[in-house]
């Protein structure tokens, strides 16, 4: 079975108009986030296959193989003009314990092409009170690479910036600055779920990821159970269970790591 995700739209203020026009959307701030694939309560995305649509929720145990408490992973096409906020996410114990969520949301970035991120702190005992672009270093990305990020690194995505977001499916953030935009601000949360040992991992040109959450190829043929991505200009997602996709060109096919084995 191969069902072809049918995405919905998010509006943001730091977001990029080039994407209403490739979609055909029109709203009042540009649209900064093609979500691709999510089972967030009023975000949730259709998946197709021929004449029958379902949600992410029903094919949880086809695609795992036993019940978890939501779909396992987002995915989102994120095109931005400006600074997203300086934020942060809480891993799986904190999002529990604050949130009363599943997991938390740790994340991974495929660049569409070049972009600029901020991401971890420069120095480790700054307070996360005062932290500001200069507080954060400077990551400059090229098309096809990628970037992971576990839960509790302090980032921003800078503008320029597309790419494919691979992630826990959680959509808690907490924001410590953003920009004068007038947006709330969650500094207590942001600086109890930090962790300033962290830092990001770069894999340039990446073609293979291993990971706890999940495992990324770049490849043009997939089969199997797992999650498949175009990287043009208009991104497509596939869920693939128990079927072979083969396309001209490569794509990203993302396949569940071992977290997600045992009981959430």
């Amino acid at each position: 079975m191969i069902l072809i995700s049918q995405p919905v739209f998010s509006p943001r203020p730091w977001g990029n108009r080039n994407l209403n026009r490739l979609y055909g959307i029109a709203s009042k701030e540009p649209i900064g986030e093609v979500w691709l694939l999510s089972d967030i309560e009023d975000m949730k995305t259709r998946l197709a296959a021929d004449s029958t649509t379902v949600y992410p929720e029903s094919i949880v145990e086809e695609l795992v193989g036993h019940a978890l408490p939501r779909f396992p992973l987002m995915v989102k096409y994120i095109s931005a003009n400006e600074w997203l906020s300086v934020q942060v996410h809480p891993d799986d114990e904190l999002a529990k314990i604050y949130e009363g969520e599943p997991w938390g949301k740790s994340e991974c970035w495929y660049f569409l092409g070049e972009g600029q991120v901020l991401a971890g702190l420069k120095e480790r005992e700054k307070s996360f009170r005062d932290v500001r672009e200069e507080d954060l270093n400077y990551i400059r990305l090229r098309r096809g690479d990628l970037l992971s990020l576990p839960a509790g690194i302090v980032h921003a995505i800078g503008p320029g910036s597309k790419l494919i977001e691979i992630q826990q499916n959680s959509d808690i953030t907490y924001r410590l600055f953003d920009w004068n935009r007038g947006r709330e601000l969650n500094l207590d949360r942001a600086l109890n779920v930090s962790k300033p040992s962290l830092m990001p991992k770069l894999e340039e040109k990446m073609n293979h990821f291993e990971w706890e959450y999940f495992s990324i190829e770049k490849t043009d043929s997939f089969s199997g159970k797992g999650i498949c991505i175009t990287i043009g200009d208009k991104p497509t997602l596939y869920v693939v269970i128990d079927d072979l996709l083969e396309m001209e060109t490569e794509f990203l096919a993302v396949t569940l790591g071992p977290f997600w084995g045992g009981a959430i």
